[in-house]
């Protein structure tokens, strides 16, 4: 399986269009490693965010992403793209956040965090 993280440049778990950083961990059913760091595209757009996160998720092919927020739109997109999403409380450590999520102490996500325009920033986003 493999897990993609937003995250922010102390590894803490956030929104898709808030991370700076992607983190995609490997899970082979008895080991989970950190395999790839990269700068998520969300930092370069200027609306809709979120979704060039997400889109860049799918390309890597991960199949699961933790985050600590998501909108409706990015919420919708996910579930679109075939990706799972698992919510954590904002400021978790990537690495803990995997390891809830393997061990089976966080729910898939079947609601979005919140609706359309989240504030972030002084401005509206998805």
């Amino acid at each position: 399986m493999r897990i993609a993280v937003i995250a922010n440049t102390e590894n803490l778990v956030t929104g898709p269009g808030e991370g700076e950083y992607i983190l995609v961990y490997e899970d082979d059913g008895s080991n989970v490693k950190l395999v790839n760091r990269e700068p998520n595209p969300a930092m370069q757009a200027e609306m809709h965010r979120g979704l060039y996160a997400l889109r860049r998720v799918k390309e890597i092919g991960a199949d699961t992403l933790v985050v600590s927020e998501i909108g409706r739109p990015g919420f919708n997109m996910a579930r679109s793209l075939g990706i799972t999403i698992y919510i954590v409380p904002e400021g978790l450590n990537a690495d803990d956040a995997v390891k809830m999520v393997i061990n089976g102490e966080v729910q898939v996500a079947n609601t979005p965090t919140h609706e359309h325009g989240h504030m972030h920033h002084g401005h509206y986003e998805d």
